[in-house]
């Protein structure tokens, strides 16, 4: 029976650091839990602060995405009243050059009247300028013959009264080339 009692003492020992593991293994169960729970929770309160960033995001995202809108829209309209405008600058523009033109081609015809008309001046001119020749020389022409007419009428007043002194008659009569040759 010697051999029981350290038979005994080795089963309770045994027993003993079986129950010492099952404690240990529960123990450290226990804390694989409370260490799970603890990651558990600070998970969860990390998910809770992303999950409120991203709220806030999706917030801002919302916001920044109407702006957006209002800005795309009123972009749109500016762009178009732009358009518009250019639009009607350009009809302008467009109208402006064919008032522009006809303007040209009117001042090309008046030019083109007055160049006719100042060569038909100067024609004119030209004729006048010949015709005062002309009467110039009909004028001295006709002093001329004015002279003639009278160194005649003296010639003859001064024949006619030698010829009533002289009782002779001379010639029977001067004419103008007679004069003309004593001239």
């Amino acid at each position: 029976m010697a051999s029981t009692p350290h038979l005994g003492s080795h089963v309770l020992v045994h027993r003993q650091l079986q129950d010492l593991v099952v404690v240990q293994q529960d123990q450290l169960d226990k804390l694989r839990h409370e260490l799970e729970r603890e990651e558990h929770i600070k998970t969860k309160a990390k998910l809770a602060s992303e999950s409120e960033k991203l709220q806030f995001a999706l917030g801002e995202i919302d916001v920044l995405s109407k702006q957006l809108e209002r800005e795309k829209a009123a972009f749109e309209n500016a762009l178009g009243l732009m358009k518009n405008k250019a639009q009607r600058e350009s009809q302008q523009a467009s109208q402006l050059k064919d008032k522009c033109s006809e303007v040209v081609a009117q001042c090309e015809l008046q030019e083109d009247i007055l160049n006719v008309k100042d060569l038909r001046i100067n024609d004119l001119k030209q004729r006048l300028t010949k015709q005062k020749q002309a009467h110039k020389a009909q004028m001295k022409d006709l002093e001329i013959q004015q002279q003639q007419d009278a160194y005649i009428s003296r010639l003859l007043e001064e024949s006619g009264q030698g010829r009533r002194r002289d009782g002779k008659t001379g010639r029977k009569g001067l004419t103008k080339i007679d004069f003309d040759d004593e001239l």
